[in-house]
């Protein structure tokens, strides 16, 4: 007798609430940061220097003593190089507008921007939006903010419309996916999509599906 398949967890993206507890202040956000940055350890951005020392005031800010030439060490932050270098907003801002513009299926515009996050100023809302739709098209960003954005879908038709004998509803029966092909589709957005057959919706053959759609171009 067959085991019982068991159900596997989706892929999905993040809803508002989980989203408000793996980002709930700054520290977390500039610790996501900083680890997807430089998950094998935190290198200066100007000599690629592994050895730096974590400034003993700032948080999130590390100096290098090995390319200032006049020794008193190059100070850099985890927002160094980003979009997020020399605002005046809460990174925690900027994670929850991109949030937005993930989640939004229709789009989301600078002013629907403003009014959610209730910011004082159309500008400051279209500059970040820009900004972050301007990231969105390097591959580097996608994958140092983790998006990915991944579907599965059955490709066939009804079984009630297919005809009867070999290859059709008597070889199969049912409804839902049966004898239908499995077709996982990555996309970024605004972008260019990826889409292959795989053999099942699991979440390891939908991982290594993601893992290698985000190792290349997208």
């Amino acid at each position: 007798m067959p085991r019982p398949k068991q159900k596997q967890p989706q892929i999905h993206q993040l809803t508002i609430a989980q989203f408000e507890a793996m980002f709930p202040h700054e520290d977390a956000c500039a610790s996501y940061l900083a680890t997807n940055r430089w998950p094998d350890g935190v290198r200066c951005p100007r000599c690629d220097n592994i050895n730096v020392h974590m400034h003993s005031t700032m948080p999130w800010h590390w100096q290098c003593y090995r390319c200032s030439p006049d020794r008193v060490g190059y100070r850099f932050s985890v927002l160094v190089g980003t979009i997020f270098e020399n605002t005046n907003k809460p990174l925690r801002e900027w994670f929850r507008v991109i949030h937005l513009m993930l989640t939004s299926k229709k789009g989301i515009s600078a002013l629907q921007i403003k009014r959610y996050m209730g910011f004082g100023s159309y500008k400051t809302a279209w500059l970040m939006c820009h900004k972050v739709r301007t990231a969105l098209q390097d591959r580097d960003f996608r994958q140092l903010m983790g998006i990915v954005e991944v579907d599965e879908t059955f490709v066939g038709g009804k079984a009630k419309n297919k005809h009867k004998g070999p290859g059709g509803r008597g070889d199969f029966g049912g409804t839902g996916g049966i004898g239908k092909a499995i077709v996982a589709g990555a996309v970024k957005r605004k972008g260019n999509v990826v889409a292959r057959v795989v053999d099942s919706t699991d979440a390891v053959t939908l991982g290594a599906f993601v893992r290698e759609v985000r190792a290349g171009p997208v």
